[in-house]
């Protein structure tokens, strides 16, 4: 999802030249990675404490990177079990058996306490993860599948890939351009600044692939973000380097209801990390099976 752009301060012309297209002309990256996470509550909790009804969940979240090479190949993953509650209640770990399996649900607590708190909580440690394994990773590029909410490297070829358009960052007159794009062309770079970040970011729009015809002109449109703490001419250098290699991982609708934005490593990606979380139902059953007991 993207993030909110109404307090956000966006200086436009950060990149010399004229407002119009960029069509890079990059050597292709030698190691290209992509991050992505997937999330999964378990387990409601309503959570009565000695002043207050808490609300609460169990879930799960595994996130993970795969290079895109000759074959793609999964690198690394990491699954977390959470005991997401609100008004500060740092509950017990939860320990389960599940089929041969131990999963320990670890406490995560909220400051507020509002129904929407356990997920926003669970999303954001899960958003939190894939920042930091996206930043231990050695790569030419590694595109993050989301925006750079949580990452704190200053520089480095990272780039944040935002598939939902939901927030405007351009004013009217220079939002013409990002329909004129053809596959492979970038919009010249911005600087996003707001409060509720510790460091800017440049962005940029780009097309990675095509609508069908009764799909929006900004169908196959992303936005990119890239640390600010890289400078401009790194920036540049990632910027271009993203805008040459993605538009090969574009999806096709026949395979993809999220085409062509949600990229084939990513999809790929997702359905492992799914697999990763183990199944729902089994999880579901070692939960209720435990809080029977103690029910009793």
């Amino acid at each position: 999802m993207e993030d909110d752009a109404a307090a956000a301060h966006v200086e436009l012309d950060v990149e010399p030249g004229a407002w119009e297209a960029r069509s890079p002309a990059v050597e292709r990256a030698g190691r290209l990675l992509f991050v992505d996470g997937v999330r999964r509550i378990e387990h409601r909790l309503h959570v009565e404490s000695a002043d207050a009804s808490l609300h609460g969940l169990l879930g799960s979240f595994a996130v993970g990177a795969v290079e895109a090479a000759a074959r793609a190949r999964v690198v690394e993953t990491r699954v977390r079990r959470l005991a997401c509650v609100g008004g500060g209640l740092r509950v017990e770990p939860l320990a389960l058996r599940v089929g041969r399996a131990s999963v320990v649900f670890e406490p995560e607590p909220l400051p507020e306490n509002t129904p929407l708190a356990p997920l926003q909580g669970l999303q954001s440690a899960m958003r939190r993860a894939e920042a930091s394994l996206a930043e231990s990773l050695d790569a030419d590029l590694v595109v993050l599948d989301g925006p750079l909410t949580h990452a704190e490297r200053a520089g480095g070829p990272l780039v944040g890939f935002v598939k939902r358009l939901l927030q405007r960052y351009l004013p009217a007159e220079r939002e013409g351009l990002m329909s004129r794009l053809a596959v492979g062309q970038r919009t010249p770079l911005f600087l996003i600044q707001d409060p509720s970040r510790r460091r800017p970011r440049y962005s940029c729009y780009v097309r990675i692939g095509c609508g069908r015809a009764i799909e929006s002109a900004l169908a196959g449109l992303a936005r990119l973000e890239i640390p600010g703490g890289a400078g401009l001419a790194a920036a540049r250098r990632t910027a271009d380097l993203a805008t040459v290699e993605l538009p090969r991982f574009a999806s096709d609708p026949a395979h993809d209801p999220r085409a062509p934005q949600n990229l084939y490593p990513v999809g790929g990606l997702e359905a492992e990390l799914r697999r990763r979380l183990g199944d729902a139902l089994v999880v579901r059953r070692a939960i209720e099976a435990r809080l029977m007991r103690e029910v009793a």
